[in-house]
């Protein structure tokens, strides 16, 4: 069965959109990625990857669940890349309260089954369905900045992740648009959050921002870009066989 990968943001504007669906993308360079948007009300995970729209979503779906098979989900999907395929989240608002838990146990028990990697793109609302989808997380990355705000926010959830019986070798933090000369930095965060399970992201505003504005992943605009090759040595950090390693990383960063 396909690993099932959960981002949450901290805090709003926290950037765990964009690394889930630009993570997608490059992981999908060696394996199959579905990512799934469960941002219910204001998902626009597909926006961030494609100017696409999609034909189904994950209300229409939840609807006809009884049809659910790997068929029915992959048609469902948006293709990004070969490998790489996002099922959005619903575009009428009202339709969001169509998609219960325990849709999302059924629609991950297919998915899991057809694709190697299975991304969850997650609000920050901690309801049941968000719950849910976290109980069927493989690792949960907790995505924050190093910023007051954003620490505080990122020690609440890590508690109610402990409350919630999570180990801790569930979750792994992820320091996103990190500056070297910042105010706050990394062993602070690292006493302010009590972990050592941190991935560090640099800050490239101005590249991330034009993929985003564009609709299109960072690294075919910016393949050399510190961000970039950060998602780059994320993604291959989930290749279990060092040999695949070398081939990844020269398609991933082949001259243009």
């Amino acid at each position: 069965p396909g690993k099932v990968l959960a981002f949450i943001s901290c805090k709003g504007g926290s950037g765990s959109t964009f690394i889930a669906t630009n993570l997608g993308y490059q992981l999908a360079e060696s394996k199959s990625v579905l990512l799934i948007d469960l941002n219910l009300q204001f998902g626009d995970a597909l926006s961030f990857v494609s100017d696409s729209s999609p034909n189904s979503t994950l209300a229409d779906i939840s609807q006809d669940i009884s049809r659910l098979d790997t068929s029915f989900l992959v048609a469902s999907t948006v293709k990004v890349s070969p490998n790489f395929s996002i099922l959005a989240a619903p575009e009428d608002l009202s339709r969001a309260m169509q998609v219960k838990a325990e849709h999302i146990d059924e629609i991950l028990n297919v998915a899991s089954m057809h694709y190697d990697y299975v991304l969850l793109d997650l609000c920050r609302s901690l309801d049941t369905l968000t719950i849910k989808a976290l109980d069927r997380a493989f690792c949960i990355y907790l995505v924050t900045q190093a910023s007051l705000p954003h620490l505080r926010n990122a020690s609440k959830l890590l508690g109610v992740f402990r409350s919630l019986g999570y180990m801790a070798t569930k979750t792994e933090v992820i320091v996103n648009q990190f500056e070297k000369t910042g105010a706050i930095g990394i062993a602070d965060v690292r006493r302010s959050l009590t972990t050592e399970s941190l991935r560090i992201i640099p800050k490239s505003s101005k590249e991330v921002m034009a993929s985003v504005n564009r609709g299109v992943p960072l690294v075919e605009m910016a393949r050399a870009n510190v961000v970039s090759r950060a998602l780059a040595e994320f993604a291959l950090s989930f290749s279990p066989k060092p040999e695949e390693s070398p081939g990844i990383f020269n398609r991933l960063f082949r001259r243009a």
